[in-house]
């Protein structure tokens, strides 16, 4: 793809809290990806290669705009919203601090934003299919990364999983949410997108 937009390299800079050498995190132009690379990536990086997710085409340029690369989303047990950060400016650095204190005692800060359910249906298996419901679990922790990005994003992935595993305070369910363009939509959807992201300003 040729002239990426601005606002790829931007989203993975603000997410990341400070200026990048995009080049030295191995940021790259988006490729179309698949079921066969998306996991070749993870192993590559000692990801969990369980439970992740990809975005349906229609619904794909909307999350990429209110998602940051790294980022996360924590929901309650009942699917309701938990907002991590102190304020709207804060990055993401606050996971490494908030996931291993979570537990079921702890009062959060719950917006009336987004539930769980509404969420994942935005969101497909790596063939495209629609997600199966979540596990049972006390929180779950959705965690969004790409291929294109480079290693850095793909390093906080595994390091918030590891994390969330090693809560023994409460139980919490891990998704992790890519966010590559995917071979599975309909060639005129990639097109579509592939053009949207191109534009220059």
């Amino acid at each position: 793809m040729k002239n990426p937009v601005v606002l790829l390299a931007s989203l993975f800079i603000l997410a990341s809290c400070q200026p990048i050498m995009l080049k030295l995190y191995g940021i790259k132009d988006p490729d179309i990806e698949n079921r066969k690379t998306i996991l070749k990536k993870a192993l590559k990086y000692d990801m969990d290669t369980s439970n992740i997710a990809t975005v349906s085409s229609n619904e794909y340029l909307y999350v990429l705009n209110k998602r940051g690369i790294p980022d996360g989303a924590i929901y309650d047990r009942n699917g309701q919203y938990i907002e991590y950060r102190q304020a709207d400016t804060s990055c993401n650095a606050g996971l490494f601090q908030f996931i291993p204190n979570l537990n079921l005692s702890n009062k959060y800060n719950q917006p009336d934003s987004s539930d769980l359910l509404t969420t994942l249906k935005k969101y497909r298996d790596l063939t495209g299919n629609n997600l199966a419901s979540p596990d049972p679990a006390d929180f779950h922790l959705l965690i969004y990364w790409s291929v294109w990005t480079g290693k850095l994003n793909k390093n906080h992935v595994k390091i918030w999983e590891d994390l969330a595993r090693a809560n023994k305070n409460c139980k919490i369910n891990v998704i992790k949410v890519n966010l590559d363009i995917q071979e599975y939509w309909h060639e005129a959807d990639q097109a579509q997108i592939i053009k949207a992201l191109s534009k220059k300003k």
